[in-house]
């Protein structure tokens, strides 16, 4: 059975998935799309406890919850 898409914050530390869609506002998707999490990068979710920590294309930054919340990845196996 094929992962199916889920919200990024619903990833556990670990996990890596590729971003599907950015639901956030504009101007936060065009500043995350500058940081290198757009439409089909893949990412490791490194910790999930306060804010989310992620490894995208070998830089590491952290987004809130309410963030997190608006972005649709598809988790790899």
């Amino acid at each position: 059975m094929a992962p199916t898409a889920c919200r990024l914050g619903d990833c556990v530390a670990g996990a890596r998935a590729t971003v599907v869609s950015l639901g956030c506002g504009e101007n936060e998707a065009c500043r995350l799309r500058e940081l290198g999490l757009m439409e089909g990068a893949s990412i490791n979710i490194v910790d999930a406890r306060h804010c989310m920590l992620l490894d995208v294309r070998g830089s590491r930054f952290a987004l809130s919850p309410a963030i997190t919340a608006g972005i649709t990845v598809l988790p790899s196996r």
